[in-house]
């Protein structure tokens, strides 16, 4: 039995080399799904620091706000006039204008919300209409109390702490 010739440039024992087309193809999906891959976990770390940063800043705010002490002032110390005084924590801030006539408060207006909405200015504003009534600053805003009514009687205490 006779062995067919070889042909020049054939190697018997090599398997066919695979087509060109099909090989780069699947390079570029896969590096495609590599970027994308690589892109979400980017995505995932910066959505957990800055959850983290905010979680940092909303418990250092609250803590702040919650060792917040409203001092009382002998407003029957403090001679008359218009006496303006602001406090604020963190983002939450307030002025205020505080009119004393014969040792007593006659009125109490921002001068200075900063961003607080129209609301909350109208519910502090009660607050500040039962400071004038009851003369004192020991008011009773547990019942919804926000740190915006907490810095506005705090802008109040250091207007009327001004002129003592």
């Amino acid at each position: 039995m006779e062995v067919p010739p070889v042909e020049e440039g054939a190697a018997s024992d090599q398997a066919p080399e695979p087509p060109a087309g099909p090989a780069p193809l699947r390079e570029k999906k896969s590096g495609k799904k590599k970027l994308m891959l690589g892109m979400a976990i980017s995505l995932v770390v910066m959505l957990l620091i800055a959850g983290l940063i905010g979680g940092l800043y909303a418990w250092r705010f609250l803590a702040a706000a919650d060792d917040l002490a409203i001092n009382d002032v002998d407003v029957t110390q403090v001679p008359d006039g218009t006496y303006e005084g602001s406090y604020s924590v963190f983002h939450v801030k307030a002025a205020v204008a505080v009119d004393v006539e014969g040792g007593r408060i006659t009125s109490i207006a921002f001068t200075d919300s900063g961003r607080m909405a129209e609301e909350t200015q109208q519910e502090i504003q009660e607050v500040f209409d039962e400071v004038i009534s009851s003369q004192t600053l020991q008011v009773d805003i547990a019942s919804g109390a926000s740190v915006s009514k907490k810095v506005s009687l705090k802008a109040v205490e250091e207007a009327l702490a001004g002129g003592e």
